[in-house]
């Protein structure tokens, strides 16, 4: 009777800790990845691989940023992430939930000293300071930035349009894309492009070198390279950015959303992948 009791004891006790710990969730698998510039150990805390942790080294091992997940395959954000200096000390830290920046971001001097502060409530941003190192407050400025064309993705459909204002496809829809590497120095360099009738290798040539210097990414002030994808729609006779075509009263402009960090947060240009 003692041992039926036990083993009645013993599979309540199983039971319980399945229901705690799903096996679905117990479960971990590390990827490793090497690239010229850096590496990086994917750890993996589901057997559908949602929940994760995405950990950067620099080539001699030092960790650089660790981010957390929990959809890594759709990119969602979850919980701490963080950046570091390459003697350990913490560059910036920051909290996601949903993919969307939630309470403080800090930047932080290489002495410890906070640089920056912001506070974010569902993605938004509330607050915003930048400080020196004494500790007294400057003139914000963004912490990052994807490649900008002067005066927006408006002033850039519009620079397309004066150039492509020959190409007609009639009553067509007609779709066309290329790639843009755009340098530190602000020099722009063709980067993808696919054949096509529309658009030739030499209107592309045309189209860039003309084309008015573009601010370069940044990460910091640190300004790096980066790639920017140029989608084209032909319609009615008129060429739109992609993204712009459907912007009925200028919805595209009144975005409010600010995200501080890159999506794929390095804090270093060097160990910055391109697309």
């Amino acid at each position: 009777m003692k041992v039926n009791l036990l083993g009645l004891l013993l599979c309540f006790f199983v039971a319980q800790a399945s229901k705690a710990f799903p096996p679905d969730t117990v479960w971990k698998k590390v990827e490793r990845k090497i690239f010229m510039t850096h590496d990086e150990e994917l750890t993996f805390y589901d057997k559908k691989k949602r929940i994760a942790t995405l950990k950067i080294f620099d080539k001699s091992g030092t960790l650089l940023t660790e981010t957390n997940f929990k959809d890594y395959e759709a990119g969602i954000r979850q919980g701490f992430s963080k950046g570091l200096y390459p003697d350990g000390q913490i560059y910036w830290v920051a909290d996601y939930r949903n993919n969307e920046l939630w309470g403080d971001f800090k930047v932080y001097y290489e002495d410890g000293t906070l640089k920056r502060r912001e506070l974010y409530w569902s993605g938004l941003r509330k607050e915003k300071h930048c400080f020196n190192q004494e500790g007294e407050e400057v003139p914000y400025y963004e912490f990052s930035n994807t490649p900008q064309f002067p005066g927006g993705e408006y002033a850039l459909q519009s620079y397309l349009r004066t150039k492509l204002k020959n190409i007609h496809v009639g009553s067509q829809t007609e779709m066309y894309s290329f790639g843009l590497v755009i340098q530190a120095d602000s020099t722009t360099v063709l980067h993808r492009f696919g054949q096509s009738k529309l658009i030739t290798i030499e209107k592309l040539g045309e189209i860039i070198k003309d084309m008015p210097k573009w601010i370069p990414a940044h990460i910091d002030e640190a300004q790096f390279e980066d790639t920017y994808r140029v989608n084209l729609i032909f319609r009615t006779g008129t060429v739109y950015l992609s993204n712009l075509a459907l912007d009925f009263a200028g919805a595209y402009r009144k975005q409010v959303k600010h995200q501080s960090i890159p999506s794929e947060p390095i804090p270093f240009p060097t160990y910055r992948r391109r697309n």
